[in-house]
C-alpha cells in the first residue's frame, strides 16, 4: 500500500491528507532522458532567445502583468526531421543561448518543463502513463546567421503551459531558499550539513483540468506526493474545468507544501500515517507534525504566514477556499498543557515564530529569533537530529526535545509555552519500562464529552486522541507480550479504559491493532483489561484508550504490567 501526504480541500478550514492507497495508474512510460550535452559545431552560429511564463496573481485569480523568466530549464533544439541537434538550458534570467549549424532549415528550439542540475532535479510531467513533459516552441524558422528568437511566453490561459512552469519555479525557488539558509550552517551548528542539491529526481504530475485523484480512487479534488515514490501530483482542475473549479498549478502554498513532503521524505524522515486532518481539530500528533513541517516550509520558502488555496480564477468564478494566517492564533488553538503537539496548525506558528522577522508589521510579540539553518539542523541530522535511526513515533514533541538540546539553540520556551508544547514526549510517545517497584506517581486521564473538532462517541474516529488517550511506545524483543491494566474512576459516571496495542506504522483506530476491551458499568469505580499475544521483535505503541461510547468519564487512575512485572512511564 502506498502512503499519500497531501491536501484535499474543502470550502472551510479544513484539509485532508490521502489515507493509505495503491496508485490505480501504472507508470507503464518513461521520461525522455534529458538533453544535457551541448554539440559543438565548427560552422555554428549562435541563436538566442528568452523564455517567461504567465501566472496568476495568488490569491485573486488574475494574470499578472508581468510574465517570470523560465529559469534553469531544458532547452532542446530539433531539426526538420524531428532530431535532436542541440541541447542547452535557460540561465537564471531566462535567457538561452544555443549554437547551431549554419546555414539551417526548418529548425525548432523548444523549452521543457524539467530542470536537471546540481542543485535541482524536478520534470513536470503531464501523466503516470506518458510521462511527456510540457514545453513552449518557437516553430519552424531557419537561419544563416546568428540571430534571435525572441521571448517564448508559456500562457496563464487557453493551452495553460504557465501552471507547468509556476510549479517548476517553486521548486526551483524552494531549493534556492534551502541553499541560502544552510550555506555555512555547520559554523554555528556542527552537526548541520547544508543543503546542496543531491535529491532524486521528482517527478511532478499535472495536466490542465486533470484532477490526480483519479490516479489514487480518491473522489476528492487533491493535490499530493507518495513518500518513496518520489511523485508529486499537483491538482490542474477538475473534469477539463479550470475556470471555477479547484486547481493547485498557481497556488504557491499547495505546490511549495507539497515539495516540504518530499524534502521530508528525503532529508529527513517521517512516521506520518496520512490520513484526514482538519484545521481546527485535535489528531495524530504524527501527522499533525508532517502537515505542520510541510505548512512552515512553504511560508518561509514564499516569505509569507499563510496557507492559501484559490479555487477558480477571475475568468470563471474565483474564490478562496481557504487563507489561514500561519502568524496569529486564528484556528486550531490548543487550551491545555501538552495539548498543542495535537493540532497541526499550532506547530506551524511555533515553528515560524522560531524564524519570522518580529520588527515586521503583523508579527507577534516573541523575542525568538532562530535562523532556519537551527531547524535545519534538528530535522536532518542522523546523529541526534529527527532523522536519527533511533527515534520512533516521530512528532513535535520529540523536534522539541532535540531542538532544547542543541549545541548553540536559540530558547523557544515562550513560543512553545504560548502554544501549549512541551520539550519532550510526555503527552505522547512516552517511552515505557518494566520496574520491580511500583510506579510514581500514578498517570491520570479524563475522558471530555467534546473537544474542537471532536464529538466523544466510543468510535477511533472521533476519540480525543489528547485527552481520552495515552500513548506509550516501547520495544518487545519478540514473543509473549502479556499486559494488564487495572484502573479506579474518582466518581461516578467512571470510566472504561481499554487496551489498544499498535505496530510501529500504526494508523489509529485501525485493525492492525491487539486489543483488550471488557466493558464495565458506569457505575463501577474500577476496572481491569489483560492482553497476551505473542508478538514479532520491534516497537510498539501501547493505547489507553477512553471507550466514551455510552459515557464520558471522570479522572481516572491506572497502573500497569507487563508479563508480571510493573511498567512504569520513564
Amino acid at each position: 500500500m502506498l502512503k499519500l501526504l497531501g491536501t484535499l480541500i474543502f470550502v472551510s478550514i479544513s484539509f485532508a491528507a490521502c489515507s493509505q492507497s495503491s496508485k490505480t495508474t501504472a507508470a507503464t512510460a518513461t521520461p525522455d532522458a534529458f538533453c544535457e550535452t551541448p554539440v559543438t559545431y565548427s560552422s555554428g552560429v549562435a541563436i538566442t532567445g528568452s523564455a517567461v511564463y504567465e501566472y496568476r496573481t495568488n490569491g485573486s485569480g488574475a494574470v499578472n502583468v508581468s510574465p517570470k523568466p523560465i529559469r534553469m530549464a531544458e532547452v532542446i533544439v530539433f531539426n526538420a526531421d524531428d532530431e535532436i541537434i542541440q541541447c542547452g538550458t535557460t540561465d537564471m534570467s531566462g535567457i538561452f543561448s544555443v549554437s547551431v549549424p549554419n546555414p539551417s532549415t526548418n529548425l525548432n528550439i523548444k523549452v521543457t518543463s524539467r530542470i536537471s542540475n546540481a542543485l535541482t532535479k524536478a520534470y513536470v510531467l503531464d501523466k503516470p502513463d506518458t510521462m511527456d513533459y510540457h514545453s513552449i516552441e518557437t516553430g519552424a524558422f531557419s537561419v544563416s546567421a546568428a540571430g534571435t528568437v525572441g521571448t517564448l511566453t508559456a500562457p496563464a490561459t487557453g493551452t495553460l503551459e504557465g501552471g507547468a512552469f509556476n510549479i517548476l519555479d517553486k521548486i526551483l525557488d524552494a531549493n534556492i531558499y534551502l541553499e541560502t539558509n544552510t550555506a555555512n550552517c555547520s559554523v554555528t551548528f556542527t552537526t548541520c550539513t547544508p543543503f546542496t542539491g543531491g535529491a532524486p529526481l521528482l517527478k511532478v504530475f499535472w495536466s490542465k483540468g486533470v484532477n490526480p485523484g483519479t490516479y489514487v480512487s480518491s473522489s476528492g479534488a487533491v493535490s499530493f506526493y507518495l513518500p518513496g515514490e518520489y511523485e508529486l501530483y499537483i491538482l490542474g482542475g477538475v473534469s477539463g474545468n479550470v475556470d471555477s473549479a479547484d486547481c493547485d498549478h498557481f497556488d504557491n502554498s499547495i505546490i511549495v507544501h507539497e515539495y516540504g513532503h518530499f524534502i521530508e521524505d528525503v532529508f529527513s524522515k517521517t512516521n506520518s500515517p496520512g490520513g484526514q486532518h482538519d484545521g481546527d481539530s485535535i489528531i495524530d500528533p504524527r501527522l499533525a507534525w508532517g502537515e505542520a513541517w510541510a505548512d512552515f516550509f512553504q511560508a518561509a520558502v514564499n516569505n509569507l504566514p499563510v496557507y492559501r488555496d484559490t479555487v477558480g480564477n477571475i475568468s470563471g468564478s474565483a474564490a478562496l477556499a481557504f487563507n489561514q494566517d500561519l502568524e496569529n492564533q486564528e484556528d486550531d488553538i490548543p487550551t491545555s498543557t501538552g495539548e498543542g503537539i495535537f493540532h497541526e496548525f499550532s506547530i506551524t506558528r511555533v515553528l515560524w515564530d522560531a524564524i519570522d522577522d518580529n520588527t515586521l508589521p503583523g508579527a507577534d510579540s516573541d523575542t525568538v529569533q532562530s535562523p532556519f539553518s537551527e531547524l535545519w539542523t534538528v530535522f536532518t541530522n542522523s546523529v541526534n537530529g529527527f532523522k536519527y535511526a533511533g527515534y520512533h513515533f516521530r512528532n513535535a514533541g520529540l523536534f522539541h526535545y532535540i531542538q532544547s538540546n542543541l549545541a548553540g539553540a536559540q530558547n523557544w520556551a515562550t513560543i512553545r509555552s504560548a502554544e501549549y508544547q512541551n520539550a519532550d514526549e510526555t503527552f505522547y510517545s512516552r517511552a515505557v519500562a518494566t520496574s520491580v517497584g511500583a510506579c510514581s506517581p500514578t498517570t491520570t486521564t479524563i475522558a471530555p464529552a467534546s473537544a474542537p473538532g471532536v464529538t466523544e462517541n466510543g468510535t477511533a474516529s472521533h476519540s480525543n486522541q489528547y485527552a481520552s488517550n495515552d500513548f506509550y511506545k516501547i520495544y518487545h524483543s519478540g514473543g509473549v507480550f502479556t499486559m494488564g491494566m487495572s484502573y479506579t474512576s474518582n466518581s461516578v459516571p467512571s470510566a472504561d479504559l481499554d487496551i489498544y496495542i499498535y505496530p510501529e506504522n500504526y494508523t489509529f483506530g485501525g485493525t492492525e491493532s491487539v486489543k483488550a476491551t471488557t466493558s464495565v458499568s458506569y457505575l463501577t469505580l474500577s476496572g481491569t483489561e489483560s492482553i497476551s499475544r505473542s508478538l514479532a521483535a520491534g516497537y510498539y505503541m501501547i493505547n489507553i484508550r477512553a471507550n466514551t461510547l455510552y459515557r464520558v468519564g471522570t479522572s481516572t487512575t491506572y497502573s500497569m504490567t507487563l508479563n508480571g512485572v510493573n511498567l512504569c512511564p520513564n
